[in-house]
């Protein structure tokens, strides 16, 4: 049995979507066990910290493996254990070695590259925004500073570098749907969310319709709600 325990409006998000992929493409059952934030912190919940010590969503759980390795945490792992161990057919993963290592790429762009500077960014937002009134044009000042001179440009070369991909193929991994694209739609969808996709980037804003008109798309959706 596999159990996945998801956190509201999270990167569990994109696990959710490929099971539900693997369940109609396979018939795949899983368990879901639903998290909300806090409400004070909109940190994860102290319980998941019983299943794996970093306490953070998604962690995926498989009776299958050794007792004391059945709890697997980080997106990327999860999605490569999923589609080696239940995509009998090869439906979510490249076939021919330029596809693989543009998927590669792309499963480690998107949390190495794209997820940081965006990631930075909120951060640096929210600390305007609880900064007390007298201490908030400092904070403004080091937040604009910081996004001038490391995080705008990181997220506009990263985005470009996807808007170009994306005009050459459909998909991140060339002219199928892949685990890849499954990883990179949070921080795409996060830089639309906090409007730095500009909307001159067709071929992504395309690519993100693609991935939302998808069933499995559809139906996390349905279960979890949006991603953000």
């Amino acid at each position: 049995m596999i159990t996945l325990y998801h956190l509201e409006k999270s990167r569990s998000f994109r696990i959710v979507w490929l099971l539900e992929e693997l369940k109609l493409a396979y018939g795949l059952d899983y368990d879901l066990i639903s998290f909300n934030r806090d409400n004070k912190t909109y940190l994860a919940p102290k319980e998941l910290k019983a299943i794996h010590p970093m306490g953070k969503a998604p962690i995926l759980v498989d009776d299958s493996l050794p007792v004391g390795e059945q709890a697997l945490a980080e997106s990327a792992l999860i999605i490569e254990y999923l589609l080696k161990t239940y995509d009998r057919e090869q439906k979510f993963y490249p076939a021919d070695d330029k596809a693989w290592r543009d998927y590669t790429f792309w499963m480690h762009f998107a949390e190495g590259s794209l997820m940081p500077p965006l990631v930075m960014g909120l951060i640096l937002s929210k600390a305007c925004e609880k900064s007390p009134f007298f201490a908030k044009p400092i904070a403004r000042k080091l937040k604009d500073g910081i996004g001038k001179m490391i995080l705008n440009n990181n997220v506009s070369s990263a985005l470009e570098l996807i808007e170009q991909s994306l005009a050459k193929s459909p998909w991140f991994a060339g002219s199928e749907f892949t685990g890849a694209d499954v990883q990179m739609y949070f921080a795409v969808a996060a830089a639309r969310e906090r409007t730095v996709l500009p909307s001159a980037m067709t071929a992504t804003r395309a690519w993100l319709d693609r991935c939302e008109s998808r069933a499995g798309f559809i139906k996390t959706v349905e279960k979890v709600g949006t991603v953000f």
